[in-house]
């Protein structure tokens, strides 16, 4: 059976916590990374996106018209402004996060992690740690939502695997590595098997 396509995108990582899961806000841990990239850059898969949200706002209008003047759409990615100064850097971020532990409908856990390699689709591990600026391509799942609390429809991107193109490793002054069209390539890694091959089955959407 052909395995179903990832969407998947591009650009500079800020906050990966790709190996371990941070327990700040959920004891159970969530995995997650911010991507940014240039406006410009970010109109195609911000327009596929929100396209998703469309569909699940008029999915929920269709069900109940009442919900037509009372749902508000959330936005796909947010800009981002400098620190300093507070100025809009040109650039937005797109936030993807997963679970690491879900309760099935029987009380049972399973733990779940994204998949993470290098250039060369070999599979990485945490003795080289993604730092801001590092340059990758996300694989992700849209999850399209209604909050009836909020009365919001929005999509969350629930992150699947990350490829790294360029390194720059935490705590590293530098802002690039290694030159892009080499890539980074991880040490003593061993093949990728092919359900975690996840790369060669991702497309655009």
């Amino acid at each position: 059976m052909a395995k179903s396509k990832l969407p998947v995108i591009e650009g500079t990582a800020m906050w990966a916590k790709v190996f371990e899961p941070d327990t700040k806000f959920n004891p159970d841990g969530d995995y997650s990374i911010n991507i940014q990239m240039p406006v410009a850059d970010s109109v195609e898969m911000s327009e596929k996106l929100e396209n998703i949200v469309q569909a699940e706002f008029d999915k929920a209008v269709e069900k109940d018209p009442r919900m037509k003047n009372q749902l508000a759409t959330r936005p796909v990615c947010q800009p981002v402004y400098d620190r300093d100064t507070g100025d809009d850097t040109g650039n937005v971020e797109f936030k993807f996060k997963l679970k690491a532990k879900i309760k099935r409908k029987d009380g049972t856990m399973f733990e779940q992690r994204p998949t993470v390699f290098d250039s060369k689709v070999k599979p990485m591990d945490k003795s080289a740690l993604i730092g801001n600026g590092s340059k990758v391509k996300v694989a992700f799942e849209p999850i399209p939502y209604v909050m009836p609390a909020t009365k919001q429809v929005g999509v969350s991107l629930r992150l699947k695997a990350v490829q790294v193109l360029e390194l720059v490793e935490y705590g590293s002054s530098a802002t690039s590595v290694f030159d892009e069209e080499d890539g980074y390539v991880a040490p003593s890694t061993t093949a990728a098997n092919s359900e975690d091959e996840v790369f060669a089955n991702a497309a655009d959407f």
